[in-house]
Protein backbone atom coordinates (compact mmCIF):
# COMPACT_ATOMS: atom_id res chain seq x y z
CA UNK A 1 0.00 0.00 0.00
CA UNK A 2 1.15 3.33 -0.99
CA UNK A 3 1.45 5.73 1.89
CA UNK A 4 0.07 9.49 0.78
CA UNK A 5 1.23 12.42 3.04
CA UNK A 6 -1.15 14.64 4.16
CA UNK A 7 -1.11 18.04 2.69
CA UNK A 8 0.60 20.80 5.07
CA UNK A 9 -1.22 24.39 5.53
CA UNK A 10 0.18 27.45 4.37
CA UNK A 11 2.30 29.34 6.95
CA UNK A 12 1.43 32.88 4.58
CA UNK A 13 -2.24 31.88 3.37
CA UNK A 14 -4.19 30.09 5.69
CA UNK A 15 -7.06 32.66 6.07
CA UNK A 16 -9.53 31.35 9.43
CA UNK A 17 -12.18 32.75 6.75
CA UNK A 18 -10.86 31.57 3.61
CA UNK A 19 -14.33 30.29 1.66
CA UNK A 20 -12.04 27.66 -0.34
CA UNK A 21 -9.03 25.69 0.22
CA UNK A 22 -6.44 25.33 -2.82
CA UNK A 23 -4.66 22.16 -2.88
CA UNK A 24 -1.26 22.68 -4.83
CA UNK A 25 1.07 19.67 -5.23
CA UNK A 26 1.13 19.27 -1.18
CA UNK A 27 0.09 22.98 -0.08
CA UNK A 28 -3.27 23.66 1.04
CA UNK A 29 -4.20 27.73 0.97
CA UNK A 30 -7.16 28.51 2.34
CA UNK A 31 -8.05 31.63 0.89
CA UNK A 32 -11.17 34.04 -0.59
CA UNK A 33 -13.30 32.87 -3.51
CA UNK A 34 -14.84 36.59 -4.10
CA UNK A 35 -10.60 37.45 -4.34
CA UNK A 36 -9.54 34.88 -6.96
CA UNK A 37 -13.13 35.15 -8.57
CA UNK A 38 -12.51 39.04 -9.32
CA UNK A 39 -9.60 38.85 -10.59
CA UNK A 40 -9.97 35.75 -12.44
CA UNK A 41 -12.97 34.45 -14.56
CA UNK A 42 -11.06 30.99 -15.23
CA UNK A 43 -11.17 30.65 -11.25
CA UNK A 44 -14.99 31.95 -10.74
CA UNK A 45 -15.35 29.28 -13.25
CA UNK A 46 -13.22 26.37 -11.29
CA UNK A 47 -15.70 27.23 -7.94
CA UNK A 48 -18.67 26.14 -9.47
CA UNK A 49 -17.16 22.68 -9.95
CA UNK A 50 -16.64 20.30 -7.36
CA UNK A 51 -12.93 18.92 -7.34
CA UNK A 52 -11.87 15.73 -5.61
CA UNK A 53 -8.51 15.64 -4.07
CA UNK A 54 -6.05 12.74 -3.25
CA UNK A 55 -5.73 12.90 -0.07
CA UNK A 56 -7.03 15.54 3.24
CA UNK A 57 -5.76 17.64 6.58
CA UNK A 58 -6.77 15.39 9.50
CA UNK A 59 -10.14 13.82 9.15
CA UNK A 60 -12.25 16.03 7.28
CA UNK A 61 -13.49 14.24 3.89
CA UNK A 62 -11.87 14.21 0.53
CA UNK A 63 -13.33 17.26 -0.80
CA UNK A 64 -13.84 20.05 2.04
CA UNK A 65 -11.43 20.30 5.30
CA UNK A 66 -13.02 22.62 8.34
CA UNK A 67 -16.23 22.33 6.43
CA UNK A 68 -14.78 24.18 3.37
CA UNK A 69 -14.05 22.92 -0.07
CA UNK A 70 -10.65 22.04 -2.03
CA UNK A 71 -9.72 22.83 -5.15
CA UNK A 72 -7.21 20.60 -6.69
CA UNK A 73 -4.46 22.39 -9.01
CA UNK A 74 -1.86 20.86 -11.03
CA UNK A 75 0.46 23.41 -10.71
CA UNK A 76 4.19 24.85 -9.17
CA UNK A 77 3.49 25.53 -5.70
CA UNK A 78 6.10 28.15 -5.98
CA UNK A 79 4.63 30.10 -8.94
CA UNK A 80 1.27 29.49 -7.35
CA UNK A 81 2.03 31.37 -4.05
CA UNK A 82 4.02 33.74 -6.05
CA UNK A 83 0.50 34.69 -7.14
CA UNK A 84 -1.14 34.77 -4.44
CA UNK A 85 1.00 37.26 -3.02
CA UNK A 86 0.76 39.16 -5.41
CA UNK A 87 -3.60 39.04 -5.34
CA UNK A 88 -3.28 39.75 -1.66
CA UNK A 89 -0.42 42.32 -1.35
CA UNK A 90 -0.80 45.55 -3.74
CA UNK A 91 2.58 46.41 -3.17
CA UNK A 92 4.25 43.38 -4.29
CA UNK A 93 5.56 44.64 -7.72
CA UNK A 94 6.96 47.49 -5.58
CA UNK A 95 9.48 44.97 -4.41
CA UNK A 96 11.41 44.82 -7.76
CA UNK A 97 13.42 47.67 -8.06
CA UNK A 98 13.51 50.20 -10.63
CA UNK A 99 17.02 49.22 -11.42
CA UNK A 100 16.50 45.58 -11.62
CA UNK A 101 18.38 43.52 -14.36
CA UNK A 102 17.09 41.14 -16.06
CA UNK A 103 17.84 38.40 -14.38
CA UNK A 104 16.13 39.69 -11.06
CA UNK A 105 13.16 40.75 -13.50
CA UNK A 106 12.53 37.14 -14.88
CA UNK A 107 13.15 35.62 -11.88
CA UNK A 108 10.36 37.94 -10.32
CA UNK A 109 7.76 37.69 -12.89
CA UNK A 110 8.01 33.90 -14.52
CA UNK A 111 6.04 31.86 -11.99
CA UNK A 112 3.27 35.16 -12.08
CA UNK A 113 3.46 35.48 -15.60
CA UNK A 114 2.53 31.44 -16.12
CA UNK A 115 0.29 31.21 -13.58
CA UNK A 116 -1.76 34.41 -14.95
CA UNK A 117 -1.61 33.33 -18.49
CA UNK A 118 -2.73 30.09 -17.46
CA UNK A 119 -6.03 31.39 -15.28
CA UNK A 120 -6.16 34.36 -17.04
CA UNK A 121 -5.79 37.07 -14.02
CA UNK A 122 -5.45 40.02 -16.50
CA UNK A 123 -4.16 42.16 -14.17
CA UNK A 124 -0.95 40.24 -12.95
CA UNK A 125 -0.51 39.03 -16.53
CA UNK A 126 -0.28 42.70 -17.63
CA UNK A 127 2.29 44.02 -15.10
CA UNK A 128 4.48 40.87 -15.83
CA UNK A 129 4.62 42.00 -19.28
CA UNK A 130 5.33 45.64 -18.54
CA UNK A 131 8.14 44.88 -16.56
CA UNK A 132 9.33 42.57 -18.91
CA UNK A 133 8.64 45.49 -21.84
CA UNK A 134 11.31 47.52 -19.79
CA UNK A 135 14.53 45.13 -21.36
CA UNK A 136 12.22 43.81 -24.16
CA UNK A 137 11.01 46.91 -26.64
CA UNK A 138 8.51 46.39 -29.06
CA UNK A 139 8.74 49.73 -30.55
CA UNK A 140 11.91 51.37 -32.54
CA UNK A 141 11.49 54.73 -30.35
CA UNK A 142 11.86 52.00 -26.65
CA UNK A 143 14.97 49.98 -28.77
CA UNK A 144 16.80 53.43 -28.95
CA UNK A 145 16.88 54.38 -25.92
CA UNK A 146 17.72 50.93 -25.00
CA UNK A 147 20.43 50.94 -26.88
CA UNK A 148 21.71 54.14 -25.80
CA UNK A 149 21.16 53.47 -22.02
CA UNK A 150 24.14 50.65 -23.10
CA UNK A 151 22.31 47.77 -21.32
CA UNK A 152 24.62 44.72 -20.97
CA UNK A 153 22.59 41.52 -21.44
CA UNK A 154 23.96 38.26 -20.15
CA UNK A 155 23.68 35.36 -22.26
CA UNK A 156 22.38 32.62 -19.64
CA UNK A 157 19.91 34.88 -18.85
CA UNK A 158 18.57 36.12 -22.20
CA UNK A 159 17.77 32.18 -23.38
CA UNK A 160 15.40 32.22 -20.60
CA UNK A 161 13.06 34.74 -21.71
CA UNK A 162 12.38 32.72 -25.14
CA UNK A 163 11.16 29.59 -23.83
CA UNK A 164 8.88 31.97 -21.17
CA UNK A 165 7.63 33.50 -24.04
CA UNK A 166 6.32 31.05 -26.05
CA UNK A 167 4.92 29.10 -22.72
CA UNK A 168 3.70 32.13 -21.59
CA UNK A 169 2.01 33.69 -24.76
CA UNK A 170 4.14 36.74 -24.80
CA UNK A 171 5.33 37.04 -28.75
CA UNK A 172 5.85 40.57 -27.93
CA UNK A 173 9.25 39.80 -26.39
CA UNK A 174 10.57 37.73 -28.78
CA UNK A 175 11.70 39.82 -31.62
CA UNK A 176 14.37 41.64 -29.53
CA UNK A 177 15.13 38.19 -27.31
CA UNK A 178 15.89 36.63 -30.53
CA UNK A 179 18.07 39.82 -31.80
CA UNK A 180 20.00 39.63 -28.75
CA UNK A 181 20.53 36.33 -29.03
CA UNK A 182 22.31 36.22 -32.32
CA UNK A 183 25.11 37.72 -30.49
CA UNK A 184 25.64 34.59 -28.25
CA UNK A 185 28.94 32.75 -30.18
CA UNK A 186 27.96 29.47 -32.43
CA UNK A 187 29.18 26.80 -29.60
CA UNK A 188 27.53 28.17 -26.43
CA UNK A 189 24.41 28.42 -28.47
CA UNK A 190 24.41 25.09 -29.90
CA UNK A 191 25.90 23.71 -26.11
CA UNK A 192 22.75 25.88 -24.45
CA UNK A 193 20.37 23.69 -22.28
CA UNK A 194 17.34 26.44 -22.43
CA UNK A 195 16.41 26.81 -25.88
CA UNK A 196 14.80 24.45 -28.18
CA UNK A 197 16.88 22.80 -31.49
CA UNK A 198 14.25 25.18 -33.42
CA UNK A 199 14.93 28.30 -31.76
CA UNK A 200 18.59 27.57 -31.87
CA UNK A 201 18.33 27.49 -35.24
CA UNK A 202 16.31 30.87 -35.65
CA UNK A 203 19.21 32.28 -33.83
CA UNK A 204 21.53 31.23 -35.76
CA UNK A 205 19.62 32.10 -39.50
CA UNK A 206 19.28 35.27 -37.79
CA UNK A 207 22.88 36.00 -37.09
CA UNK A 208 23.54 36.00 -41.06
CA UNK A 209 20.05 37.94 -42.08
CA UNK A 210 21.00 40.54 -39.60
CA UNK A 211 24.13 40.44 -41.13
CA UNK A 212 23.11 41.36 -44.67
CA UNK A 213 21.22 43.57 -43.63
CA UNK A 214 23.55 45.70 -41.58
CA UNK A 215 25.80 45.43 -44.67
CA UNK A 216 23.06 46.64 -47.41
CA UNK A 217 20.55 48.79 -45.68
CA UNK A 218 21.68 50.21 -42.27
CA UNK A 219 25.09 50.65 -43.11
CA UNK A 220 25.58 50.87 -46.18
CA UNK A 221 28.23 53.71 -46.25
CA UNK A 222 31.25 51.41 -44.40
CA UNK A 223 30.96 48.89 -47.62
CA UNK A 224 29.69 50.77 -50.80
CA UNK A 225 29.13 53.81 -52.13
CA UNK A 226 25.70 54.40 -50.61
CA UNK A 227 24.11 54.31 -54.27
CA UNK A 228 25.98 56.93 -55.57
CA UNK A 229 25.97 60.80 -54.07
CA UNK A 230 22.74 63.08 -53.99
CA UNK A 231 22.19 65.19 -56.42
CA UNK A 232 22.73 68.21 -54.68
CA UNK A 233 26.34 67.28 -53.91
CA UNK A 234 28.78 69.11 -55.60
CA UNK A 235 31.59 68.28 -54.24
CA UNK A 236 33.74 65.78 -56.65
CA UNK A 237 36.22 64.66 -54.10
CA UNK A 238 33.07 62.91 -52.03
CA UNK A 239 32.30 59.42 -54.10
CA UNK A 240 35.53 58.41 -53.98
CA UNK A 241 36.07 58.99 -50.08
CA UNK A 242 32.89 56.58 -50.25
CA UNK A 243 32.59 54.39 -48.81
CA UNK A 244 34.78 54.12 -45.65
CA UNK A 245 36.83 51.25 -45.64
CA UNK A 246 36.73 49.03 -42.51
CA UNK A 247 39.60 46.39 -41.52
CA UNK A 248 39.12 43.28 -41.98
CA UNK A 249 39.25 42.22 -38.33
CA UNK A 250 36.61 44.82 -37.61
CA UNK A 251 34.33 43.36 -40.50
CA UNK A 252 34.70 40.14 -38.70
CA UNK A 253 33.66 41.25 -35.50
CA UNK A 254 30.25 42.88 -37.08
CA UNK A 255 29.62 39.13 -38.99
CA UNK A 256 29.91 37.54 -35.87
CA UNK A 257 27.81 39.80 -33.95
CA UNK A 258 25.83 42.33 -36.17
CA UNK A 259 23.76 45.09 -34.81
CA UNK A 260 22.00 46.77 -38.18
CA UNK A 261 19.81 48.87 -35.38
CA UNK A 262 22.83 50.30 -33.53
CA UNK A 263 22.53 54.28 -34.33
CA UNK A 264 25.66 55.36 -36.29
CA UNK A 265 26.76 59.01 -34.86
CA UNK A 266 30.77 58.79 -35.99
CA UNK A 267 29.06 60.90 -39.24
CA UNK A 268 32.84 62.90 -39.37
CA UNK A 269 34.58 60.12 -40.11
CA UNK A 270 32.74 59.84 -43.05
CA UNK A 271 34.62 62.90 -44.75
CA UNK A 272 32.33 64.10 -47.23
CA UNK A 273 30.46 67.00 -47.45
CA UNK A 274 27.19 67.69 -45.27
CA UNK A 275 24.66 67.15 -47.86
CA UNK A 276 26.64 63.65 -48.41
CA UNK A 277 26.12 63.37 -44.36
CA UNK A 278 22.52 63.94 -44.16
CA UNK A 279 22.19 61.67 -47.61
CA UNK A 280 23.86 59.16 -45.60
CA UNK A 281 22.17 59.77 -42.75
CA UNK A 282 18.64 59.74 -44.38
CA UNK A 283 19.49 56.27 -45.52
CA UNK A 284 20.51 55.15 -42.50
CA UNK A 285 17.47 56.07 -40.37
CA UNK A 286 15.03 54.40 -43.10
CA UNK A 287 17.24 51.32 -43.28
CA UNK A 288 17.13 51.32 -39.71
CA UNK A 289 13.09 51.07 -39.96
CA UNK A 290 12.93 48.76 -42.45
CA UNK A 291 15.06 46.28 -40.55
CA UNK A 292 12.84 46.95 -37.11
CA UNK A 293 9.44 46.56 -39.43
CA UNK A 294 11.03 43.02 -40.72
CA UNK A 295 12.74 41.97 -37.55
CA UNK A 296 9.92 39.23 -36.43
CA UNK A 297 9.64 38.26 -40.09
CA UNK A 298 13.13 37.37 -39.79
CA UNK A 299 13.12 34.80 -36.82
CA UNK A 300 9.43 33.07 -38.01
CA UNK A 301 6.91 35.64 -36.12
CA UNK A 302 5.57 37.04 -39.19
CA UNK A 303 4.66 40.55 -38.20
CA UNK A 304 4.74 42.93 -35.55
CA UNK A 305 0.47 43.45 -36.17
CA UNK A 306 0.84 39.70 -35.88
CA UNK A 307 2.46 39.49 -32.54
CA UNK A 308 0.01 41.79 -30.71
CA UNK A 309 -3.01 40.02 -32.10
CA UNK A 310 -1.60 36.57 -31.14
CA UNK A 311 -0.82 38.09 -28.06
CA UNK A 312 -4.59 39.85 -27.33
CA UNK A 313 -6.57 37.37 -28.26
Amino acid sequence: MVEVSEPIRSDEFWFSDGSIVILVENTAFRVHKSILSKHSDVFADLFTVPQPVASTLGNDSADSIEGVPVVHLSDNVADFTEVIRALYEPFHFDKLKPDADLVSLIHFVSGILRVSTKYNIVALREKCIAVLRTKFPSTLADCDMLIQSRYKYAASTIVRAIPLARESNVPEILPWAFYISTNIAHEALLEDTVLSWHDKALCLAGKHHLWEMQKTVTHRFHFDNVGGKPPTCQNPNCLPRLPQMMSWRRTEELRVSPHPLEQFTDWDSLKVCPRCVEYAQMLHEKGREKVWKGLPAMFQLGSWEDIFREQNR
